[in-house]
Parts: C-alpha cells; structure tokens; sequence
C-alpha cells in the first residue's frame, strides 16, 4: 500500500480464517490512526481464498517371508509402499540391516519411488550356512524420516527377517565325483560274472 504520492507506506497482512474481496480504496490522514473508505475510487481489489492444506503421503514397508532358511535361493523382498502417487521421484529413507554374513542385500538408502507410482522394492537373500551351530541370524530395516520436511510421513512397524540355520550345513559347492564305469568296462564286467556264475553252475552239476 501507498501514500498520496505513491510511496510505500503501509503493509497489508492477512491472517487466515475466512475468504473475502473488496473493491475501492481506503485512505488516512492522521498516519494510519483512522481510516477512510472510498469505494466511489476503486483502486484496489483484493481476493483471499482458502485452499486445503498439502497433506504429505504416508509410506509404509512390508518384508515377505520373514522367515528364511540358511540355504541358497531363500529371498525375502521388502516392499516400501505409498498411500498416494507423486508427480516426482519420491526418495525414501531407510534404515537399513547390518552387515552380516548371514545374508545379502540389495536395499539402499534412499530407495526411491519413480513418479506416478505408489511403490519401491529390494531384497534380503539368505547366504547358505557352512558351519555347525551356527546361530540364527536377524535382519532389521525401517524407513527413517524424510530428508525433505513433509514429503512423507512414516506409518507402522520396521521389518524384521530372521534366517534360521536349523542346524544344518550345507556341503561344499564342488563335491568329489564318484568314478563310473564307461559303457565298454560295463560290458565287459557283466561278461565276467556271466562266465563266473556258468563255471559255478558246471561245478555244483
């Protein structure tokens, strides 16, 4: 707002609550102390509209199985889901399982949600057990807070995985080969015990 001359004078401040418009002027001679309303002199139009306020979405995580045996092939995949889609990539912050050489793991920080969809995943797979007794083995992942206030808020529990080694070992990837007889010694061994079982059968006549 302005003075007679049209210097910066005054400062307008809304405070929320209600939406309005008004048309016309205002003015005062006493340095702001009374104010005089001129709407036969519009000069100024002044519009306030309430809007919702951005509601960030909620981001949960999901790891299934969470149980896993110490053998090859075991995977849990641990999936990080939106409850509505953004218009950009949405990084996730997670906090992720420590390092341990009961499992892998293909779970970064962030993950991120590509724009327009709702959900991100990685995995947690089982490394085979080659020792006797060895315990079982937990993998813990959470999502952290937002590295950007409001893009996401955090709903429900962490993750857990345990891979159970259940007393079991699992032998050397590269066993010994056990020797086998060709199809030509093959033969041959099934002629000898023919001849062999002939000869006894002469004997005991």
């Amino acid at each position: 707002m302005t003075d007679g001359d049209g210097n910066p004078a005054f400062t307008l401040t809304y405070s929320e609550g209600f939406s309005a418009a008004g048309i016309g002027n205002i003015d005062s001679d006493d340095n702001g102390a009374t104010w005089n309303d001129e709407f036969t002199i519009p000069a100024v139009r002044i519009t306030v509209v309430t809007v919702d306020p951005v509601v960030p979405p909620t981001a949960t995580l999901t790891c299934t199985p969470t149980e896993l045996l110490a053998v090859a092939g075991q995977v849990s995949t641990c999936t990080v889901t939106l409850s509505a889609p953004s218009t950009t990539d949405t990084p996730i912050n997670l906090t992720l399982p420590a390092t341990n050489p009961g499992y892998t793991t293909t779970c970064t920080s962030p993950l991120v949600v590509p724009a327009n969809a709702t959900q991100a995943a990685c995995t947690i797979t089982a490394v085979a057990n080659t020792t006797p007794g060895a315990p079982d083995v937990t993998a813990d992942i959470a999502i952290a807070p937002p590295t950007t206030p409001d893009a996401y808020t955090v709903e429900g529990p962490a993750a857990q995985i345990i891979i159970r080694s259940n007393g079991t070992v699992v032998p050397p990837a590269n066993p010994t080969p056990v020797p086998t007889l060709g199809a030509a010694a093959l033969v041959s061994l099934v002629s000898v015990m023919g001849l062999l079982g002939l000869r006894r059968t002469r004997k005991s006549a």
